[in-house]
């Protein structure tokens, strides 16, 4: 009777020690998840911001000249012409 007293109390014991373990990791585990999620919101809320002046600026340039002229502003240059080859799949060069 006392060798299955301690055996149960001592299964208790391992069984509350596994139980809480668990129970530890499951909180570290689902703040880290927490922390990450309102991180995530944060730079959400960013990228719409940016989205948002970024649609603000395209409306403002309602014509395709101050398009041009917006492109150009940013160091783009015009192609007028534009040449290219064509390689067969054997690597034969086969027009220009």
């Amino acid at each position: 009777m006392i060798k299955n007293k301690k055996l149960f109390y001592g299964l208790m014991l391992i069984s509350f020690s596994i139980l809480l373990g668990l129970v530890t990791y499951e909180i570290v585990d689902v703040s880290e998840k927490s922390c990450l999620i309102s991180n995530l919101q944060v730079e959400n809320k960013d990228i719409e911001k940016e989205v948002s002046k970024l649609k603000v600026s395209l409306s403002q340039s309602t014509s395709l000249n101050n398009f041009e002229d917006k492109i150009k502003e940013q160091g783009f240059e015009e192609v007028s012409k534009l040449e290219y080859i064509i390689i067969s799949s054997n690597g034969d060069i086969a027009s220009r």
